[in-house]
């Protein structure tokens, strides 16, 4: 009897475990299953999106459930992906125009502070170059009112009596005015100088000899190499004082 009891103990024990052990079981497996779903449905959604770039299939373990790459691309996700590096590629080029108006702004502002400074420098050029040239043309307009003040006869002086005989008219030309070259020259003024003595001085007697002589001693400056510095410079005081003597002699009339 004792021994009956003892065994239905027993077999009741055992069926109660077995129980707990097919609802534990049951539990375990709606859950492993729950995981799993939800797993292969985030994979599905992720290589629909991103070509299985980022999920893949789940695997298990210690840890729990975990999404791995699984490397496959779809048109839709390259699509996605292609639409991104365009949106930044945009953005990127709006910086770079931001930049670029900057940078031009900061140039054309420089440009313009540069040419305010060369017009300035530029105005002070020109205002600097016309007082030079006022000052010079007052200097020149000076100097021909001192020239016109002055009589010819305070340019030279006059030739000694032994140079110019003013009664015959004679004159005694240095030795390097006897050369040919001068001697239509010479008989020019010759001509004039006696018309002097003659018939006494007048402006037009005057003014040939004036030029003539001028003339003389233009064309003397060859003269140095062959007659030596002395008798050059002789030559060219003589032909100065010439020139001036019949208005010498128009002073004396």
């Amino acid at each position: 009897m004792e021994t009956n009891n003892r065994f239905r103990r027993s077999s009741s024990r055992r069926i109660a475990f077995a129980v707990i052990a097919l609802l534990f079981a049951a539990s375990t497996t709606s859950s492993v299953a729950q995981y799993v779903n939800r797993g292969v449905a985030r994979w599905a959604v992720a290589d629909q999106v991103y070509g299985g770039r980022w999920y893949g299939p789940v695997q298990y373990g210690a840890t729990g459930y975990s999404y791995y790459p699984s490397g496959v691309q779809t048109a839709y996700g390259n699509a996605v992906r292609a639409q991104a590096a365009l949106t930044m590629a945009q953005s990127n080029a709006r910086r770079n125009d931001a930049v670029a108006a900057e940078y031009n702004e900061k140039a054309r502002s420089q440009y313009l502070d540069n040419k305010a400074k060369y017009d300035d420098i530029r105005r002070q050029q020109r205002a600097a170059i016309e007082k030079r040239k006022t000052a010079e043309q007052s200097a020149q307009k000076e100097r021909a009112a001192n020239r016109q003040q002055k009589a010819p006869t305070d340019l030279y002086p006059r030739l000694s009596l032994d140079q110019l005989d003013r009664t015959t008219g004679t004159i005694d030309w240095p030795m390097p005015l006897l050369s040919d070259k001068f001697q239509d020259d010479r008989a020019t003024i010759e001509a004039a100088v006696q018309s002097i003595a003659q018939n006494g001085p007048d402006q037009r007697s005057a003014g040939i000899i004036s030029n003539i002589a001028k003339r003389m001693k233009t064309n003397t400056s060859d003269l140095i190499k062959e007659v030596g510095f002395e008798a050059y410079s002789d030559a060219r005081k003589f032909l100065g004082s010439l020139s001036v003597e019949g208005y010498y002699a128009l002073e004396e009339k």
